[in-house]
């Protein structure tokens, strides 16, 4: 199988792929699979997994997107949020340029071809519309993360002939429900896109000192994405003295390093959406929201939060160490998760279906 989703970009990116080998890979013990990547170096290279930079813009980097297609007996768009138009809408910029082009080589090679549980946003433009719809009216199979991007998918696909969408979850789900662990630091995951910057260090700050104050819990700033380094940096040294010294940072380079850290966590305040869903079930956790897909994740998963700019910062600050002060939701949360994870299986059923075709034919 082939996997097209944006890998590299960050350590939730990564878990969704590997997430996606795995699953596949407990149905189909020999299976291999080709991970597309943005960057190379977060996703090892196994007898499993060849992991390959899919740089479109280079005729190397085409080529080997092309050759990965055309040998797979499944290919699998996503996950993450593909359909948006945030960076471009049409058949060339933007993630959905990216997918409507895998779309399109799936077709030329006659491959199958499904969308892992993606994030489908409110599409802006016409030329987004028509190209998000020509990629998924070529899947075989459509799913969807949550409620909220099912019906953004059923607006793109109106009046076509695309399958019917339907809802699992985000595949790094698989790899939530760790056991829970008491007496860990309180784990902090910001975001940034350069957008909002000084705002989310003052409330990240803000969090990490009355966390320390207020429940008495060492704590660790985590960089999902390595392009966030520098400003998880200035959070810590943004925390006065005496808190500060009970404050750390990391900065994970892989996946496994990533859920390393999380997993020992007690507690997880965050804006990253992987950081919740690997952390889900394992800990409490306190959503701040800036988009589409993490306000989705507050609705469906029975997570509390707010919204960035629903307060001051020390308000804000305050309401989220006070929601992972105690942990209500636990057990409604485990049935969720129980419930999403049945919903998965049925994707991972789905491409098994449409790959066992191709495999027999080729061994035929």
């Amino acid at each position: 199988m082939t996997i097209c989703g944006v890998a590299g970009y960050n350590r939730g990116d990564d878990a969704i792929a590997l997430a996606l080998v795995e699953g596949l890979r407990a149905r189909l013990p020999h299976v291999h699979a080709r991970v597309a990547m943005l960057t190379l170096g977060s996703i090892a290279s196994t007898d499993d997994v060849t992991p390959f930079l899919a740089a479109r813009r280079r005729p190397a980097g085409m080529l080997a997107l092309i050759h990965a297609i055309a040998c797979a007996d499944l290919v699998i768009i996503g996950g993450g949020s593909i359909i948006q138009d945030k960076f471009g809408g049409g058949r060339v910029k933007g993630i959905i340029g990216y997918a409507w082009l895998v779309a399109r080589l799936a077709a030329l090679f006659g491959r199958p071809l499904i969308t892992a549980p993606i994030g489908v946003d409110s599409i802006t433009t016409d030329r987004a519309q028509q190209s998000a719809a020509e990629l998924l009216t070529s899947a075989r199979a459509i799913f969807v993360r949550d409620a909220r991007s099912m019906a953004n998918c059923h607006a793109i696909i109106a009046a076509t002939a695309a399958p019917q969408p339907q809802m699992a979850c985000d595949p790094a789900f698989a790899l939530a429900g760790a056991a829970p662990r008491a007496g860990g630091p309180v784990i902090l995951a910001p975001a940034f896109e350069d957008e909002y910057d000084e705002l989310v260090i003052d409330i990240f700050t803000r969090a990490a000192t009355q966390a320390v104050e207020r429940l008495d819990r060492d704590v660790v700033v985590v960089s999902m994405d390595s392009r966030d380094d520098g400003r998880v940096a200035r959070i810590v040294a943004a925390v006065p003295m005496p808190a500060r010294a009970r404050v750390g940072a990391s900065y994970p380079a892989t996946l496994d390093l990533a859920l390393e850290v999380l997993r020992g966590g007690s507690a997880l305040i965050a804006m990253r959406l992987h950081a919740m869903i690997l952390s889900y079930g394992s800990a409490p956790i306190a959503c701040l929201s800036r988009t589409t897909k993490t306000d989705a994740f507050m609705e469906d998963f029975n997570v509390p939060g707010t919204s960035i700019g629903e307060g001051t910062p020390a308000a804000v600050a305050a309401l989220l160490v006070e929601a992972v002060a105690s942990w209500p939701q636990r057990h409604e949360q485990a049935m969720i998760l129980a419930t999403r994870r049945t919903a998965l299986n049925r994707f991972f059923d789905t491409a098994v279906a449409l790959m066992t075709p191709q495999r027999a034919s080729r061994t035929a």
